[in-house]
C-alpha cells in the first residue's frame, strides 16, 4: 500500500482540543440561546396554542379584566343585625298630603303630592284617593283649595271607592271649575 492510500489516524493533542472546543460552543451556544426570554412580539399570532401551556399554570392576574367567566354565584351569606331605628318625626307631621284640582281638561290630578298614589272621579263630585299601603283606616283631612271657599268637602263611607278614601263635594253639585279642588292629609 501507498502511502496515500492507508494513513494512519492518529490523537493527537491539536485534535483533541478542537473536538474539545467544538463541544463547548455547541453546548454552550445552546444554553445561551434558552436563557434569553422570549416576548410576546417575538411569537406570530395563532402560534400559542393550549397544548403549548402547561395546566394550571396561568393566574387570573395573567388576564385582562372580564376575560375570564364570571364564576358560579355563591351561597347567601347570614342575615346581618338589625340596624338602630331612625330618628323620629317631627310632632304633627303628616302621613301622606297632596292638593287635587281639576286640569284643563276636567280631569282632577294632584298638583302637590306626597304618600297618595292616584286619584280619580268617578262621577262628578266623588273623587276616590288612594291611600297610602296600610294606612286607610285613618280618615284624611279634607279643605277647599284653589280659591273656592264655597265648595264643602267631606269624608263619605266608600261606596263608589272600595278601598280607597272617597270624598264628595257638598258645596252645590255644580262640580268644579279648572284649578279648583281640595287638600287632602293624612295625619
Amino acid at each position: 500500500m501507498g502511502s496515500q492510500g492507508h494513513r494512519r489516524r492518529r490523537l493527537t493533542y491539536a485534535n483533541v482540543t478542537s473536538t474539545i472546543a467544538l463541544m463547548i460552543a455547541v453546548s454552550g451556544g445552546t444554553a445561551f440561546a434558552a436563557s434569553k426570554l422570549i416576548t410576546g412580539k417575538q411569537i406570530a399570532k395563532g402560534t400559542i396554542t393550549a397544548k403549548n401551556i402547561k395546566s394550571h399554570s396561568l393566574l387570573a392576574s395573567d388576564f385582562k379584566a372580564r376575560q375570564l367567566p364570571a364564576g358560579a354565584t355563591g351561597a347567601t351569606g347570614a342575615t346581618g343585625a338589625t340596624g338602630p331605628a331612625g330618628a323620629t318625626g317631627a310632632a304633627g307631621s303628616a302621613v301622606a298630603y297632596g292638593d287635587v284640582v281639576l286640569n284643563g281638561v276636567g280631569n282632577p290630578v294632584f298638583s302637590e303630592n306626597f304618600g297618595f298614589t292616584t286619584v280619580t272621579e268617578p262621577q262628578t263630585g266623588i273623587f276616590c284617593v288612594v291611600p297610602p299601603a296600610g294606612d286607610a283606616s285613618l280618615p284624611p283631612f279634607v279643605s277647599p283649595v284653589g280659591g273656592n271657599n264655597e265648595e264643602k268637602f267631606a269624608v263619605v263611607s266608600p261606596q263608589q271607592c272600595p278601598g280607597d278614601f272617597e270624598i264628595a263635594d257638598e258645596g252645590g253639585g255644580n262640580g268644579l271649575a279648572s284649578g279648583q279642588g281640595f287638600a287632602i292629609e293624612l295625619p
